[in-house]
């Protein structure tokens, strides 16, 4: 089996663990009314130090692109306490870089198309339509996994009984090299499970 397969299977297999136990505790002691699950999708841009972050010198980076798009699922337990917890699970394009190395007659090219799978624990806090959510968690690059939180700011849009849509604006640091970054704003759909 290729390393990227054993990589990809180990973390789905993670993921669902993850989401199973959020579940399980959070269903034991949390008087919840329904569940509320999101499909969300994030477009922006990533703060990031391309030297720290791959290793090789900016003078050598002949094309980058510091695009982000995060797809996004997301729960939550919703209750009449303050705070709502909640789970996300996401794939997230971070950015792109090439470079042209001086090697002796012939350059060297390399690239780097950087794209994490990243899990979250989330708490979310309503002030009428507008909403606050905060979250830490794990992102998996191919390379190994980070630490990372997540700081949301949006408004509920109502778009029926059971369908909202959330829009947002979003920064999420990933601590790993050359600390990426991304903001983004957000959008997407919202569906009430009772």
């Amino acid at each position: 089996m290729k390393t990227t397969e054993i990589l990809c299977n180990r973390q789905l297999s993670v993921s669902v663990l993850f989401m199973t136990i959020f579940m399980l505790l959070t269903s034991i002691g949390h008087a919840q009314k329904s569940k509320e699950v999101s499909l969300s999708v994030y477009p922006g841009f990533t703060l990031i130090n391309f030297e720290k972050a791959l290793g090789y010198s900016s003078d050598n980076l002949e094309n980058w692109n510091q695009f982000h798009l995060s797809a996004a699922v997301r729960g939550f337990l919703l209750s009449e306490k303050p705070i709502q917890f909640g789970a996300e699970v996401a794939w997230n394009k971070l950015y792109y870089a090439y470079y042209v190395i001086p090697y002796g007659p012939s350059p060297v090219y390399r690239e780097f198309n950087v794209t994490t799978f990243s899990m979250m624990l989330l708490g979310r806090h309503f002030i009428n339509k507008f909403f606050f959510v905060g979250g830490a968690g794990l992102h998996f690059f191919n390379s190994g996994v980070s630490a990372g939180i997540c700081l949301e700011s949006g408004y509920m849009i109502n778009a029926g009984e059971s369908i909202k849509i959330p829009v947002s604006i979003r920064i999420d640091p990933i601590f790993a090299s050359g600390t990426p970054v991304p903001i983004s704003l957000g959008a997407g759909l919202t569906f009430a499970i009772k």
